[in-house]
């Protein structure tokens, strides 16, 4: 019973913080998958925009998302530093404080980086070892926090592709291998960081089991592969993304 007392004052003092806040901004940073690619209608469809909708339904004060995937991205290319995809999220932080009670926001980074990272050869830095894959994240993370102080990282783990992924971009099996192990790197993130939280790492595992049903069949160099979540693969995945969100920012407001 004193446990129960406990654990419902705990969510009671979580829900006054979270009503005091006036605005919470989720941006989402990653590649394709995070983009939306494939789908009729990103707008709609892709993760960041079902997980967004999702997580508004718990916590109110989240005032919508801003997509800042790119197909092809790497950890590489959102390094601040090189002035490439980074910028996005500038601009999606610059234009979110500038409108009515936007400059007092929390924002929410969810950063889902890696799927590129791991390939063998194409992508900017391919491959990236799992030191740089670490340090990569945390530069990213630092500007983040100078930008926006008091913000909130949320690492979702990214998906699992089939071992025969050959577009443009090799992958194959030792590409799967280096992009299955980045998980570690996550979890080591966010025991090692009070602002950052381990995300969704269960559409890995659902991508896996069931690739057919929730991934695109596209043509590759090595046959018919499966890396890019179709729209029900999307739902699935961005109301796993909401609820790691919506814990995350549960859990800072405490």
């Amino acid at each position: 019973m004193a446990k129960q007392l406990l654990t419902t004052f705990i969510l009671l003092i979580a829900t006054i913080c979270l009503n005091a806040q006036e605005k919470i901004r989720v941006a989402c940073v990653g590649n394709s998958i995070t983009y939306g690619a494939l789908h009729a209608d990103r707008n709609l469809t892709s993760p960041p925009a079902v997980a967004t909708r999702e997580a508004s339904k718990k916590i109110p004060q989240i005032s919508g998302q801003n997509n800042c995937g790119r197909s092809g991205a790497t950890t590489v290319d959102f390094l601040p530093a090189l002035n490439r995809d980074f910028r996005r999220v500038e601009k999606a932080i610059a234009d979110f404080k500038s409108q009515e009670g936007g400059e007092n926001a929390t924002f929410v980074f969810s950063i889902m980086l890696g799927t590129n990272d791991s390939a063998s050869t194409g992508p900017t830095g391919a491959p990236v070892s799992n030191e740089d894959y670490k340090k990569n994240l945390l530069t990213i993370v630092a500007r983040c926090r100078e930008l926006c102080p008091g913000a909130i990282f949320v690492l979702q783990r990214p998906v699992w592709y089939s071992p025969n992924t050959y577009n443009g971009a090799r992958y194959l099996v030792a590409g799967l291998n280096r992009v299955t192990d980045y998980v570690n790197i996550l979890v080591e993130l966010a025991n090692e960081n009070k602002d950052i939280f381990l995300g969704d790492c269960d559409s890995y595992d659902l991508m896996k089991l069931e690739y057919k049903k929730y991934m695109f069949a596209e043509p590759g160099n090595a046959g018919t592969f499966y890396l890019h979540p179709n729209e029900a693969g999307a739902a699935k995945m961005g109301k796993n993304w909401a609820k790691a969100i919506v814990a995350a920012i549960k859990s800072s407001a405490r």
